[in-house]
């Protein structure tokens, strides 16, 4: 009972580690090694919990049980998807191509999540240097009662949002606050969309019923108006309707990927449709945040000449105070 509840609660691993282990455990299977051996030989490499959890599920594929179960056991670790990408294949036995499905799922995932690092290099660089240049001077006494005291004030907020985005529940309240943001909301509402598209394609690509790949798609939304949508979708498509009748009653998708998805529908490949839908949402959000980096530079360069002007402000203050009471002594 205590082992189930651990494998409930552990932590999660990062989309590049689960990627690497997924493309790992594809080559192994198609080299002809058991599942049980490649699923062993993957947890060498990751964080320690990681190992823990894929030696675990070896076991649990030694004792007869399926890695499915497994997957599914690790809930926090393992997204919904793999599991039930892995069940599917189980059942149709192309166990290799689901892993190489995957390994592209998390993959496209991590490349993402580089994008938008890299948008924030030069912004976090510029944050930095001026809450290090306040530090110091506060450090040497130049901005006791004075407009440093205001600056330390402002560093001291960054550094206690920066710690409460470590929880869950903050992250999801200030994700519903940038959604009402004009720019920050469009992008985050076309992400949403685009992981809906990419997810709910390789479920089907690999033979997932729709409505059990729904269910799993659910959880990476993360968008309301979006995860919404999902939902008529699953309960349309259960009373009967198909897809493309679905998709395009539900405004929050945009008309590009209702019009792919209809295509697809007609033609027989909508998980090609879906996953071209994904590419497309993707790269033209990655377009937007890397032309909003550029115009970030000129911004950040006139804050961070306000920032060094408050400074020397309060810098001479400090000095010239300190300067007369010396002389009046």
């Amino acid at each position: 009972m205590s082992h189930s509840v651990t494998r409930s609660a552990a932590p999660g691993v990062n989309a590049q580690t689960q990627a690497m282990a997924f493309r790992e455990l594809s080559a192994m299977l198609h080299a002809g090694m058991p599942l049980d051996g490649a699923l062993d030989m993957a947890g060498k490499t990751g964080p320690f919990h990681f190992r823990n959890a894929m030696h675990d599920i070896a076991a649990m594929v030694s004792n007869g049980q399926p890695a499915s179960d497994g997957f599914r056991e690790y809930k926090t670790m393992f997204h919904s998807v793999v599991p039930a990408v892995v069940g599917s294949a189980e059942q149709t036995g192309n166990l290799e191509y689901a892993f190489a499905l995957l390994a592209e799922f998390f993959e496209d995932e991590a490349d993402l999540k580089r994008t938008l690092q890299n948008a924030m290099i030069y912004p976090g660089c510029v944050t930095a240097t001026a809450i290090g240049a306040v530090f110091v001077l506060a450090f040497l006494g130049f901005m006791q009662n004075t407009i440093g005291v205001i600056l330390l004030k402002v560093v001291a907020g960054i550094f206690l949002f920066w710690l409460a985005l470590r929880f869950r529940f903050f992250q999801n309240m200030v994700r519903y606050v940038a959604m009402i943001v004009p720019f920050f909301g469009g992008i985050m509402h076309q992400l949403a969309v685009a992981r809906f598209c990419q997810t709910f394609g390789m479920m089907t690509r690999a033979g997932v019923p729709y409505l059990e790949g729904l269910e799993a798609t659910m959880p990476v939304v993360q968008h309301p108006l979006v995860d919404r949508a999902v939902q008529n979708l699953y309960y349309g498509i259960k009373n009967g309707s198909t897809i493309e009748q679905c998709i395009r009653s539900q405004p929050a998708f945009p008309a590009i990927m209702t019009n792919l998805v209809g295509a697809g529908e007609a033609s027989g490949s909508i998980d090609d449709m879906l996953l071209k839908s994904a590419k497309y949402l993707k790269e033209d959000a990655k377009y937007k945040i890397a032309n909003s980096a550029k115009m970030a530079g000129p911004a950040m360069t006139i804050i961070l000449g306000i920032i060094v002007a408050l400074i020397l402000v309060s810098f001479l203050q400090g000095y010239f105070k300190m300067l007369f009471s010396l002389l009046n002594d």
